[in-house]
């Protein structure tokens, strides 16, 4: 077997991570010196003297969730291409379900809706609009991913020595120091938002939380899919569910019983805190098939003659609106093109063609006109004054 550390892979995972940051200035450096900075990744892997840069950490506003994203160098970033290529998906994706559908090659959200509408359909074929839907969300996913519990998921089925002492090297570098933290601290799901806002001066190394994955590097991707697939295959296998549907830390199943729902709620629970994964109690609910529910920002209803109707949610409609009257300003006062304006929104738009909404995509249509006519004449008015209209 080919180690992840032989150049060619070292290569194809910089060819990889340089994809999606070609215009960094750091990137256009590592690619002028790359023969040189594989040579010395390769080295220093080699002779066990590697550790993970501090890289850098921003803010991001994802769909109305507000995430601390820490972003690897690109010399870490093509490391762990060639690891998880090479080594963790070879190894893991085998023990995995067919219906999880994150950040894998052939798959994507698009899979995953696709899925789940098969498995809709193929629900209401045997029991037409009887039946339940369980959704299941965990809290503070990335933040809470135990480190010891993924170095023992991984070490059962990857046997590369050097991969796994890669991996515990990445594991180190994400603990987190919360020496400000009282007793029980353990027990309670960690924030990253707010351990950011903590007095630097309390952090003096005293405890470390060997918990947290940050969201931006290939290697946390890979152990968000794989941590619960203990979950997925005792609902799979074990308890014969057929409708059952996974995305990242979104899971989603359809049974005609709701007490068989209840029961493997708990069951799902106890596996959970097993794995140090707190189950959100709120976003966590039973929902009866036939009222309509929300999946991966797509509302379904499913109707009498098992048409499946699909609208865009609410708050997506009201966030898209605030966003535009935001960028409109923006090309007003020459912070933004015009044409990157339009193609925010073409972009947005697209997508929801697919979707019973008419009307609310021609409104939206109306708004876009409107606000292209008063940026021309840059009467864009305050936001603050403005309401939003869903």
């Amino acid at each position: 077997m080919t180690q992840f550390d032989d150049a060619n892979n070292l290569l194809d995972g910089f060819f990889k991570a340089e994809k999606v940051s070609k215009w960094k200035y750091r990137t256009q450096k590592h690619r002028i010196n790359l023969l040189r900075e594989t040579y010395h990744m390769q080295k220093e892997l080699r002779e066990r003297t590697y550790t993970q840069g501090k890289g850098s950490e921003f803010k991001l506003c994802e769909q109305g969730h507000l995430r601390l994203v820490k972003a690897l160098n690109i010399r870490d970033t093509a490391m762990q291409h060639a690891l998880v290529n090479t080594c963790l998906q070879p190894a893991l994706l085998p023990h995995m379900i067919h219906d999880n559908g994150a950040s894998l090659k052939g798959k994507g959200i698009s899979f995953t809706r696709r899925r789940f509408e098969q498995h809709l359909r193929w629900h209401y074929r045997r029991y037409g609009r009887e039946g339940y839907v369980l959704k299941i969300d965990f809290r503070k996913y990335f933040d809470n991913i135990d480190h010891d519990v993924i170095r023992r998921q991984f070490g059962r089925h990857v046997k590369e020595p050097l991969a796994l002492w890669v991996l515990d090297r990445i594991l180190e570098a994400n603990e987190i120091d919360v020496s400000y933290a009282s007793d029980g601290y353990q027990n309670r799901p960690f924030n990253s938002l707010e351990h950011e806002k903590v007095d630097k001066t309390l952090l003096t190394g005293q405890k470390m939380l060997k918990r947290s994955m940050g969201i931006g590097s290939v290697v946390s991707q890979i152990a968000g899919i794989y941590l619960p697939t203990r979950i997925d295959t005792w609902c799979k296998t074990v308890r014969g569910v057929h409708c059952y549907d996974a995305y990242m830390d979104d899971r989603i199943i359809i049974h005609p019983d709701k007490e068989f729902l209840r029961q493997l709620l708990g069951e799902i629970k106890a596996i959970a805190e097993e794995l140090g994964v707190f189950v959100h109690e709120k976003k966590t609910q039973i929902i009866k098939l036939s009222h309509g529910f929300t999946f991966l920002k797509t509302k379904y209803i499913l109707t009498d003659t098992g048409k499946i109707i699909r609208r865009i949610p609410h708050d997506v409609v009201v966030r898209e609106r605030r966003k535009l009257k935001k960028l409109a300003r923006f090309v007003a006062r020459g912070e933004m093109s015009p044409q990157a304006f339009r193609l925010q929104y073409l972009s947005w738009r697209g997508d929801k063609r697919k979707y019973s909404a008419y009307h609310t995509l021609k409104n939206l249509d109306k708004l876009y006109k409107e606000l292209t006519e008063q940026w021309k004449k840059k009467s864009i008015p305050s936001y603050s004054k403005e309401r939003a209209i869903a």
